[in-house]
């Protein structure tokens, strides 16, 4: 028996189970529903470590996947994430087609949240790279120059290793479909088919280290937002893009974020009139930072799914109660957490104004020829949302 191997897990075992106290801790003040919620949150941050950090994690043969479940840094909801290993001394092709969808952006970056400043290497979008036929893309990371011999694009970069990371962007869930993306290494060493007792040591050690950091760094970065009374509003927001690179967020887009405190009986109105931009978004999330379901409730909105209104501004009702109309934000019983939108690839960030208020006061604050919904219609675009959000998570 290899008694360093047992140590180690026994380490991981005894993290894992002290990891979560945080979830428990009088001073956080969450409730039963809350703490049940905070362990789906912590089990989903040791099942999304366990993938990158042991079963994904061979540089020369990586494999570019997903995990679902991404409840990660209040995700975004039409997203699909994708990571793979690269150790940048190798030179690695990416190729697809990505005209399906609506923005695709590349990150080459660390993942030492809540261990210091991120790290980004490149980060790149889809208005950036080339077309070289058909909507097809053939991209390059190298630490060697680039040769100029290509038709796509050649990025050379430190001779770090870190992962690429893949943002997929989806606005009109039933039009817009997956990106075909392949990614290999064109120098690698033999497959490694076994692992190492040596190294499987390390692997869980850092996988200890991840699920002991991560999951409450995250619950501290939403609720730093409330401490700082930046509840209800994005006063605290500036009318430009500021720069959130080294928390991971990507630089092709302008971020607004918030805590929000809505009762049952309560609404928040948001108005803003939206940028020229590729895509936009506005989501809620719960005080671990993970988006809310997404899947069954209309937690989100996007530039396709909203409709604006005939004065060019955008009114949105964020409660639990159905106000009966296309723009609501649902809450589903949480009353608290983050409130968040993007801007991508826009030509200003505007910061919408929030108003809370009763449920039945928002109702009369709507542009007068704001449509309404019964409860058959609801019923019709909750299904299809469903049907759609499922379909981008195929497994």
């Amino acid at each position: 028996m290899d008694n360093n191997l047992r140590a180690s897990w026994n380490r991981l075992c005894d993290t894992l189970k002290n990891s979560a106290d945080y979830i428990f801790d009088p001073s956080l003040g969450a409730d039963a529903s809350e703490q049940a919620e905070g362990l789906r949150h912590q089990l989903r941050m040791f099942y999304w470590a366990f993938d990158r950090i042991v079963e994904n994690n061979d540089p020369d043969h990586p494999e570019l996947g997903w995990t679902y479940p991404f409840k990660v840094g209040q995700d975004n909801p039409d997203a699909l994430y994708m990571t793979a290993p690269v150790d940048l001394r190798r030179t690695y092709r990416l190729t697809g087609r990505i005209d399906a969808l609506r923005y695709l952006g590349l990150s080459l970056m660390d993942f030492r949240f809540g261990r210091g400043r991120i790290t980004q290497l490149v980060d790149v979008g889809s208005t950036e790279l080339t077309d070289i036929g058909g909507g097809r893309i053939d991209v390059v990371f190298s630490p060697d120059p680039d040769p100029g011999d290509h038709l796509g694009d050649w990025f050379q970069v430190e001779p770090l290793r870190c992962r690429l990371f893949v943002r997929q962007f989806f606005s009109d869930w039933a039009a817009e479909d997956h990106a075909e993306l392949h990614l290999e290494c064109l120098d690698p060493s033999g497959p490694v088919s076994r692992l190492d007792p040596v190294r499987t040591c390390e692997l869980f050690d850092e996988l200890a280290r991840e699920v002991d950091t991560v999951p409450e760094f995250w619950t501290e970065f939403a609720g730093e937002q409330r401490n700082r009374g930046q509840v209800n509003s994005f006063g605290h927001v500036p009318a430009h893009k500021v720069s959130q690179s080294g928390q991971g967020g990507s630089e092709k887009q302008a971020y607004g974020q918030c805590w929000y405190e809505v009762g049952p009986d309560e609404a928040l109105l948001l108005e803003v009139t939206p940028p020229d931009c590729l895509y936009w978004n506005i989501q809620v999330g719960d005080m671990w930072y993970q988006s809310l379901d997404f899947v069954n409730l209309p937690a989100t909105m996007n530039d396709s799914q909203a409709r604006i209104d005939p004065d060019g501004m955008l009114r949105v009702v964020i409660s639990h109660q159905d106000p009966g109309i296309q723009n609501w934000i649902a809450l589903g019983g949480c009353t608290r957490g983050a409130l968040t939108y993007r801007w991508n690839n826009a030509d200003s960030a505007p910061v919408p104004a929030l108003a809370l208020m009763s449920a039945a006061a928002a109702s009369g604050r709507l542009h007068p020829d704001t449509p309404r919904l019964d409860p058959g219609e609801r019923a019709a675009i909750n299904a299809e949302r469903r049907r759609h959000a499922l379909r981008r998570f195929t497994r």
